[in-house]
């Protein structure tokens, strides 16, 4: 059912802005990215919208299926989380964020032809403590099916019997509305702008900060009007009146290698590993539990670049929360040479792997003699200072190598050693040369290389790879741990 657009009005909000408002806008610039992009499945935006009860802030329609309805809660102090007393505290003469959810799910399974889905998306975090809470499926966003398997006397049954008094409703009519809701949570501001910059580049826009603001500022607009409700037309001849038309649209390869991302649907391909690694926490997840899973992540890159390859894509933008050695290899696989353009948001800035070259100083060489077999072992310090570990570790684990060639800025490893995109296509191709001319004295047959520093050059990077001798590329295990060899790369 499409919603109708409201009859002209005073806008909903006043000129003056405030930082919560923001944020929304920022979500519902997304969703217009995602109302426009390639294959997507909705084909309209609502803002504030009337008749859809307590979940307004912005509404995604689908043309094929269940329409989503977003609720943005905004809190400016950081330790507040979604509990069980922020889901049903009861304001004075209001209802509680709970209520309200089911009173607008009632409503919209009266009116819509499917139960709809209705999210939560806020920057507070999830209690974790909490007995049901804590059953949030991280790959869904969703308590169900775990709330639906919980024995009504468990902690977890006996918080839905609770949730049932709340609502003056039966327990089952609470599991039918788990079904419809996804707490999406922790969602900060700069991880919200990555996302609409991806989003912006798939489909061909400039992505860079400014057009951000742009486009947020255009969402503001529309409110402000008192425009409630943009097809997927409306939307376009917006984006055309901005001019942020750069290029032709781009897949999105999202690979989710120690973190989930909570947008896997905007993706063209997702990959999910989350589960593989031991640690259960981002900083702690380094390794798979199963050394053979390294294979199995191999094999899911290469099923993804040949899915998007056959889907006529030549232009990916690479998202996700992972580790050097993932993002080279990732970056080798849509290598350079098969004609391959591929960007990532490097905090705020996207960093295309065809960006104007920006001329840096030749990298600080440095060898240290190993004389233990006749391959090169590479140490790339854009942040840190490798050698020392790198060295501890070719010698405990008795690598076949010959010599240790370090390589690092000029002026000294630091975590501001690339300055943007430029100095990232340019630090790729000069260490990428200091390495072929490496090999072409040692004439080794095998690389081990060794990666600190930001994730969009070691991407770029593995993106030239090409002209090098087979390469093993590591993973650090963390101060003090060593490494592990992770992938393999036949340059």
């Amino acid at each position: 059912m499409t919603e109708p657009k409201p009859a002209a009005g005073p806008p909903s909000r006043s000129g003056v802005r405030r930082f919560g408002d923001r944020y929304q806008d920022l979500i519902a610039w997304s969703a217009a990215m995602r109302v426009i992009q390639r294959g997507s499945p909705f084909d309209q935006l609502g803002i504030e919208v009337n008749g859809t009860g307590n979940v307004d802030d912005v509404i995604l329609r689908s043309c094929r299926g269940r329409h989503h309805y977003i609720q943005v809660k905004w809190t400016t102090r950081p330790a507040d989380v979604v509990d069980n007393e922020y889901l049903t505290n009861m304001p004075k003469n209001g209802k509680s964020v709970l209520q309200k959810f089911y009173a607008s799910w009632k409503l919209l399974l009266r009116r819509d032809d499917q139960p709809p889905i209705m999210e939560l998306v806020t920057n507070r975090s999830l209690d974790r403590a909490d007995p049901l809470l804590s059953l949030i499926d991280g790959r869904s966003d969703l308590l169900n099916p775990a709330a639906r398997d919980a024995s009504p006397a468990s902690p977890a049954g006996q918080r839905i019997n609770e949730w049932a008094l709340h609502l003056e409703c039966d327990r089952d009519d609470v599991l039918a509305m788990l079904d419809s809701l996804l707490f999406k949570t922790g969602l900060t501001v700069s991880g919200e702008e990555d996302r609409a910059q991806t989003l912006m580049l798939a489909n061909g826009l400039l992505g860079d900060a400014d057009a951000l603001a742009r486009g947020i500022s255009a969402v503001t607009d529309w409110v402000l009007d008192g425009r409630r409700v943009l097809s997927s037309d409306d939307i376009t001849k917006e984006v055309e009146r901005m001019r942020l038309h750069a290029d032709d649209p781009r897949a999105v390869l999202l690979v989710q290698a120690i973190n989930r991302d909570p947008h896997p649907d905007d993706a063209t391909i997702a990959l999910d590993w989350v589960d593989l690694y031991e640690g259960d926490s981002p900083s702690t997840r380094r390794c798979p539990r199963d050394p053979g899973d390294w294979a199995t992540m191999s094999h899911d890159i290469d099923r993804a670049v040949s899915s998007i390859t056959a889907q006529g894509f030549t232009d990916i933008v690479v998202r996700g929360a992972m580790r050097q050695a993932t993002f080279f290899t990732v970056g080798a696989r849509l290598a350079q040479v098969t004609g391959t353009t591929i960007s990532y948001v490097q905090h705020g800035t996207p960093w295309p792997s065809n960006a104007p070259r920006v001329p840096v100083p030749a990298p600080e060489v440095s060898i240290t003699t190993v004389d233990a077999g006749h391959e090169l072992a590479v140490a790339v310090g854009m942040a840190v200072n490798p050698t020392l570990a790198v060295t501890r570790f070719i010698n405990a684990v008795n690598l076949p190598v010959q010599i240790l060639l370090t390589l690092m800025p000029a002026e000294g490893a630091h975590d501001q050693s690339v300055a943007g995109p430029g100095e990232a296509v340019a630090y790729a191709q000069a260490l990428r040369n200091a390495v072929r001319e490496q090999l072409e004295s040692t004439s080794a047959d095998r690389v081990h290389l060794f990666l600190a520093g930001p994730g969009g050059l070691a991407l770029l990077l593995g993106h030239r790879w090409n002209r090098v001798a087979p390469t093993v590329v590591y993973e650090d295990l963390g101060p003090g741990r060593g490494y592990v060899a992770a992938f393999t790369v036949a340059a």
